[in-house]
Parts: structure tokens; sequence; C-alpha cells
């Protein structure tokens, strides 16, 4: 189990040195977005064309007019 902290330091934990908001931490860093637009490019390949949106790896929220594969 993780023990956190609280600490003083607000700059991304990536080790980038920009502000490490969730947001950027996770989506904007720009040592992350080669990771995303790798599981996008997967997504593409496999068929299964979704926007390339925080929201929908972040929060699960996909547009309204998105159907799944899944989904018949």
């Amino acid at each position: 189990m993780a023990i956190i902290k609280k600490s003083g330091n607000n700059r991304c934990w990536r080790g980038c040195g920009e502000i490490g908001t969730l947001l950027h931490c996770w989506w904007d860093c720009k040592l992350v977005q080669p990771l995303w637009k790798t599981v996008w490019q997967f997504l593409k390949d496999v068929e299964l064309e979704i926007p390339f949106d925080p929201a929908i790896p972040l929060l699960g929220i996909y547009p309204k007019d998105y159907k799944s594969c899944c989904y018949k």
C-alpha cells in the first residue's frame, strides 16, 4: 500500500518541471503524450475510432454519439 505524503512541491512528478495538475500529469505532460498517441494509434489499428479527448481515459466519459463495438 502506498503512503501519500503531503509535499510543498507542486511540480509534475514525471519530472518535466511544469505545474503538476492532475490533467497535466496524466494528459498534457510532454513525457506522457507518446503513451497516449500510441494508445490511440492502437485503437485506430483495431478499428475503434474515438476522439483524442482526455475525458475518455481519465474519466470514462464518451461522446453521446459514440457507439462501442460492444453495442448492438
